[in-house]
């Protein structure tokens, strides 16, 4: 579990799949990306389903 987007911008990055913060709050917008915001301003990203999201396995 990772927290926030610049974060997650990094794992992205270390595993070859570059995704600006810009497309990562776009794609929060639209619900296209798992995630979970316990509280205002927090948000975690689940990196098993971040990883399943990449493969396509998750909408």
């Amino acid at each position: 579990m990772i927290r926030g987007v610049k974060k997650l911008c990094e794992y992205l990055e270390s595993i070859s799949c570059p995704i600006s913060e810009s497309t990562i709050y776009r794609l929060l917008r639209e619900d296209k990306i798992p995630y979970s915001k316990p509280s205002t301003r927090v948000l975690l990203f689940n990196l098993d389903e971040i990883d399943q999201w990449i493969k396509g396995d998750v909408s």
